[in-house]
């Protein structure tokens, strides 16, 4: 089954997007002391609200979000998402190059006919060097004058979204390492683009029960949908 991408139609309200799993103890001793490590084996967990208002009239891309979420729910767990981020704190963002939103309507504020906008890349990263599966190091390219910083969130072409941990490196121009978590989940070349304008991570249902939609009126509704990192 192919990964689905996320209706432009389907607009959060609410969004939390958290790594499970990124720290490991082997246990209390019987005094009580404990000691905790880093783990880079975590995993993406993310709860979303989406307001859902499905107007019978106007545009029709305005009365398509419950056929959407529909859509996006059906098949349960077995279907991958593309689940957007959206998070607007990037190092283009910060530079106040381009709106949190990530996009661009018309002249007169419109957007296009399936609610998109127009949307740049303007941030530039890619891996300066091959980068191994199971790295929580990489170096990346990134344009002049944009600056990374921890907490800092990213994708790669297949999806797969990381978070900046640390900065260990800046050569003053263009070239950062940077410590991230969680590891990567495959080998990615020189090159590859590093998405942090519009950051998406593959991921799928938590469970097949908490996909109900409920419905004010037949048109009105705030469901919350709960996702997990898909492998």
């Amino acid at each position: 089954m192919a990964d689905r991408q996320w209706p432009p139609v389907l607009r959060y309200s609410e969004a939390m997007f958290q790594i499970l799993g990124s720290s490991r103890s082997g246990g209390q001793t019987i005094s009580g002391q404990e000691q905790v490590v880093i783990s880079p084996a975590g995993r993406w967990k993310a709860t979303v609200t989406i307001p859902i208002t499905d107007r019978r009239y106007g545009p029709l891309e305005r009365q398509d979000a419950v056929l959407a979420f529909r859509w996006i729910v059906s098949g349960g767990r077995a279907a991958t998402i593309m689940v957007p981020h959206r998070d607007g704190r990037g190092p283009a963002h910060r530079a106040r190059i381009v709106p949190c939103g990530g996009s661009v309507p018309h002249s007169d504020g419109t957007p296009h006919s399936d609610d998109t906008e127009y949307a740049q890349e303007f941030t530039g990263a890619v891996l300066n060097a091959v980068a191994a599966m199971n790295a929580t190091q990489i170096t990346v390219t990134l344009a002049t004058g944009l600056r990374m910083l921890p907490g800092m969130r990213f994708s790669l072409p297949d999806g797969r979204m990381h978070e900046i941990a640390d900065i260990v490196g800046f050569n003053g121009a263009n070239l950062w390492t940077v410590i991230i978590g969680p590891w990567l989940r495959a080998d990615y070349p020189a090159g590859t683009p590093l998405n942090f304008d519009r950051a998406v991570c593959r991921m799928r249902l938590a469970t097949d029960e908490g996909a109900a939609l409920s419905l004010s009126l037949n048109r009105f509704g705030t469901p919350s949908l709960e996702f997990v990192e898909a492998f």
